[in-house]
């Protein structure tokens, strides 16, 4: 019999990575890095929404010139490695085992409920602090809906949460008739 290393084989005599007997269906082998890895989720996401209703409308927020918790209570859709939670702020919590690098994204469809036009600040908020970049400014004006977008990137471990921050240059009560709050993560 000849003696081969396994590291001189191709394809397609190469073997499926050590583990894979065990692994579970979506799993995918990590590399580590040093001639090892592990079998870990290839994926996480959730949607959580605030059902559309621009009539009643579907949430109202008082927004202050601080920044405070945008509070509805989010429904969840198509949903793996996350939940969500009311208490103390409406969140949605990683419940993955795995780390995990994800791209978050809110929109809604807003409008300032009477008055003058107003700023509107958004901002992603991870365990209680500012998560990197994701924070824009728009205009919440008085009869007229509009819609704003904004999105992140950033690590998040087992129990971090993700919350939505407002504010605004004066005190108003902002209408929302729905929005999405949406998270893709891969392993990091």
């Amino acid at each position: 019999m000849v003696n081969v290393n396994h590291s001189s084989l191709t394809d397609p005599y190469l073997h499926e990575p050590k583990g894979v007997a065990s692994a579970v269906a979506g799993e995918v082998y990590v590399a580590d890095g040093a001639g090892s890895g592990t079998w870990v989720q290839n994926h996480n996401y959730v949607n959580g929404y605030i059902a559309f209703d621009a009539v009643t409308p579907a949430y109202q927020h008082s927004v202050t010139t601080s920044f405070t918790p945008f509070n509805p209570t989010f429904s969840l859709s198509l949903y793996s490695g996350w939940s969500a939670s009311s208490s103390p702020n409406a969140r949605l919590i990683y419940t993955g085992t795995e780390n995990t690098v994800a791209g978050v994204n809110f929109t809604l469809s807003y409008k300032n409920s009477s008055g003058s036009n107003r700023d509107l600040e958004i901002v992603f908020y991870k365990n209680g602090s500012v998560l990197n970049g994701g924070h824009i400014i728009v205009t919440a004006v008085s009869g007229n809906w509009r819609h704003a977008t904004v999105a992140d990137i950033g690590p998040f471990s087992t129990n971090d949460y993700l919350e939505v921050f407002v504010k605004g240059d004066a005190s108003y009560t902002l209408d929302v008739a729905g929005a999405s709050l949406t998270v893709m993560g891969v392993p990091s």
